[in-house]
């Protein structure tokens, strides 16, 4: 016979083995705290385990772990405003967080001339179409980074991607307080309104001329499949076991 050495391309310029997702339940399967729908009207009020909503100006929104979801997925979170805010005041906003520990992020290098390139990917769906927004921030919500992604289709799952390189300076934690942060804006007020695509001083929720969606009333939006990867190409979602997602979100 024949013997030899073969030699495996990565995946994403990354490992080949282990964990690519950095994301704890990106695909919504635990719900621990509030079972199937929560009612954000304030900060931090907690919802499908590891996401947190925040809400202000009177505007209010449920969020609920549906089943209406993309091919190969189970479960999603579906967005619906209840108490809409059309005058969005500069102040105001409307969002929803994801919260990596510091452990879980710092392979990363974030805050080092040796920052990572990564990528988030995700499945989403709405009501409405356009450009809406998000951004990346450290736990001191003093450096940045907004983007915008677009919805080409109402009520049509599509996926989506946003690559960066990490932050070079700022503080990034490492420990198991808050490590990163990326959001989903709603529909913020200008205060809360940085330059696209790259990293600056100050505490943004998203990019200007984005959909708002807290604007109109019973408009929906849903999310699964939330991956967070190094490297610059977004790769099949890493699917883990309900027990494994179970124990990490404990």
């Amino acid at each position: 016979g024949t013997t030899g050495i073969t030699n495996l391309p990565s995946i994403n310029s990354g490992q080949i083995g282990g964990r690519r997702n950095i994301v704890i339940n990106g695909e919504m399967q635990v719900s621990q705290r509030v079972g199937t729908t929560a009612t954000a009207t304030g900060n931090n009020t907690y919802i499908i385990d590891r996401y947190t909503t925040f809400a202000s100006g009177g505007a209010a929104y449920t969020v609920q772990q549906v089943t209406d979801t993309p091919a190969g997925f189970k479960n999603a979170a579906k967005v619906t405003i209840t108490t809409a805010d059309s005058s969005i005041a500069a102040d105001a906003y409307a969002l929803m967080q994801y919260r990596a520990e510091g452990v879980d992020i710092a392979h990363l290098n974030c805050g080092t001339s040796d920052a990572e390139t990564v990528t988030l990917s995700f499945w989403v769906k709405s009501s409405l179409t356009g450009n809406f927004g998000g951004a990346m921030r450290n736990s001191a919500a003093d450096r940045n980074y907004p983007y915008l992604y677009n919805i080409a289709q109402a009520n049509t799952w599509e996926k989506k991607s946003i690559t960066l390189t990490l932050d070079t300076t700022g503080t990034w934690l490492t420990t198991t307080a808050v490590g990163l942060v990326f959001m989903w804006d709603f529909g913020s007020g200008t205060d809360f309104q940085g330059t696209a695509d790259q990293w600056q001083a100050g505490n943004f929720h998203s990019a200007g001329s984005q959909v708002k969606l807290i604007a109109t009333n019973s408009s929906t939006w849903y999310v699964t499949g939330v991956q967070l990867e190094i490297g610059s190409t977004a790769t099949d979602f890493e699917h883990k076991s309900f027990g494994e997602e179970l124990s990490l979100c404990k």
